[in-house]
């Protein structure tokens, strides 16, 4: 026989990339599923946010493939989040078609690796630097 009282609740949380804090009362029971799908450096965090400012700032009469480059950058920035998982040749190429596109957003990836790298940033920016040779060449 039950106690009269309080029932406690269960609480199920399923996400990706969740970051939060989770209060759970006196007898409440909390389950966390959670899948990390993004650990990107904060290098890589810095190259695509100056991506993605510098696709927002371009005037649209300059870049009339904006839409095609945006989906390029994405399907990079979604690889290279995977850090070591992340499969170079897939990277290579749509580095490759990225620079053939839009050479001035390689550039920028370039740039916002200038400087000491490491871990998966240092194999990032070799790739993009293969990918930006084999573009002009």
């Amino acid at each position: 026989m039950k106690k009269n009282g309080a029932q406690t609740q269960s609480i199920v949380i399923n996400s990706e990339n969740a970051i939060g804090n989770i209060i759970a009362g006196k007898g409440a029971k909390v389950k966390v599923n959670q899948k990390v799908i993004h650990q990107a450096t904060a290098e890589m965090d810095r190259l695509f946010k100056s991506v993605h400012e510098k696709l927002e700032t371009q005037p649209a009469q300059t870049a009339p493939n904006t839409e095609k480059i945006q989906e390029q950058v994405k399907k990079i920035e979604k690889e290279a989040a995977k850090g070591e998982k992340a499969d170079p040749t897939k990277l290579e190429s749509w580095l490759v078609k990225l620079a053939r596109m839009a050479p001035d957003i390689l550039d920028v990836m370039l740039a916002s690796l200038g400087g000491p790298v490491t871990g998966f940033t240092a194999v990032f920016k070799k790739i993009a630097e293969r990918a930006k040779e084999t573009s002009t060449g």
